[in-house]
């Protein structure tokens, strides 16, 4: 068994792909479920954001085939993915996810959105059943890496953000965007983040619409806002200068803001798509004064900035490399890890029982026992501790051998 990660980045798809093979959380439990039931996985992680799809497991070799085509099988993708899913193992997949959780291999490089994304799904998985002993410990190390990344450099300091590129962009479409008003779409935390730059930057007002009505009037009153419902988006689209959409499986069509258009007389209008799947109809671009940019445009926004973090993210890596090793000894006796649980809960059962034998037959106090407790606790401790040192000599020289 070893670490395995198949998926689809932005480095390897524009957004037209990924989004058809993202994962909503109402795909979540048929996606573990089907993981799970297939041969040679025992544990698994799904992570979908914007700009990737990864799917992190625990395999056997045999199984990597089709694991790898996993993530088009269950989508029904039509597409020819041969040179977009990339699948990695072992030693590789072990400095990839660390690359991921530090936000290394990020469109922004060094963002941090990517860590809490990868905690809740790590969440999502174990919610399910989908983790138990290996990515249970794997994944608390990496978390422990990436705090180490943020405090000993300084690779999240200079503001390259998706959120970033927004004001940016507005600034380029607007020249002054104070006194300018925006409507955001959904509950995302990037839609929110977006929004409060904005706010920062000069925007006048905040216009809020969701699914959920009561989570757009809570969104709205951090930001001093109002909260609509969302059959109200086009008369409110008739006021508003700047759309930021981060809601899933809701479509604004080239229809809707043509017909909010006739009441704008050709006032500047600037949406930005920061949801995977897409949320604004591309053909929207082809209305006159409409300047639509998804997430992938926000790219080339947000490089030039980037330069200054490459210095910081070189010394990221050196950390990261030094916690492989260590990584990689766990994972080659990960397999020992419920052989060992298993041992130590009989070793404790047994101490138990002959504590209990014992002092049937004794007259001892309360202190004593505690005494006793204690001892024997130790005793075993010390005994195990000896015992797994050694079934993992052990493995570590069996694989060494087989691998000759």
């Amino acid at each position: 068994m070893q670490l395995c990660i198949t998926g689809i980045s932005y480095k390897t798809a524009a957004i037209e792909i990924r989004e058809k093979l993202s994962f909503e959380e109402k795909d979540l439990d048929e996606a573990y479920r089907l993981l799970l039931e297939g041969d040679g996985i025992s544990e698994c992680v799904i992570l979908s954001t914007c700009n990737r799809v990864e799917i992190y497991a625990i395999l056997e070799e045999a199984s990597i085939e089709s694991f790898k085509s996993f993530i088009g099988t269950y989508h029904n993708c039509n597409c020819d993915l041969e040179d977009k899913i990339y699948c990695k193992k072992g030693t590789e997949a072990l400095r990839h996810i660390c690359a991921v959780a530090s936000g290394l291999d990020s469109m922004v490089l060094g963002e941090s959105q990517i860590f809490g994304q990868l905690k809740d799904a790590y969440t999502q998985a174990l919610k399910r059943g989908a983790v138990k002993y290996t990515l249970a410990h794997l994944f608390s190390q990496i978390f422990s890496i990436v705090k180490k990344v943020r405090n000993k450099t300084a690779i999240g300091e200079k503001n390259v953000s998706v959120s970033y590129a927004a004001v940016k962009l507005a600034q380029r479409v607007f020249h002054d965007i104070r006194g300018k008003k925006v409507m955001i779409l959904g509950a995302g935390e990037m839609g929110k983040l977006t929004v409060r730059n904005l706010i920062d930057a000069g925007i006048s007002e905040v216009v809020v619409a969701n699914r959920t009505f009561h989570k757009a009037v809570e969104i709205a009153q951090r930001f001093g806002g109002t909260a609509i419902m969302l059959h109200e988006i086009i008369e409110y689209l008739q006021k508003v200068d700047i759309l930021i959409s981060s809601i899933s499986s809701f479509v604004l069509s080239e229809k809707m803001i043509r017909e909010a258009y006739r009441h704008r007389k050709n006032r500047a209008l600037l949406i930005i798509d920061i949801a995977v799947p897409r949320s604004i109809e591309p053909r929207i671009s082809s209305v006159d004064n409409v300047y639509l940019y998804n997430i992938d445009d926000l790219k080339s926004v947000v490089e030039f900035n980037s330069i200054a973090r490459q210095k910081e993210a070189q010394i990221a890596f050196s950390l990261i490399e030094k916690k492989i090793p260590s990584l990689q000894s766990y994972m080659n006796t990960a397999d020992l890890i419920p052989t060992l649980i298993s041992i130590r809960c009989k070793a404790e059962e047994i101490r138990k029982e002959s504590i209990e034998q014992a002092i049937d037959k004794l007259s001892i106090s309360g202190t004593q026992r505690d005494v006793i407790e204690e001892m024997t606790k130790e005793i075993v401790k010390k005994i195990l501790n000896h015992s797994e040192v050694k079934f993992k000599e052990y493995s570590v020289a069996s694989r060494t051998l087989k691998s000759i």
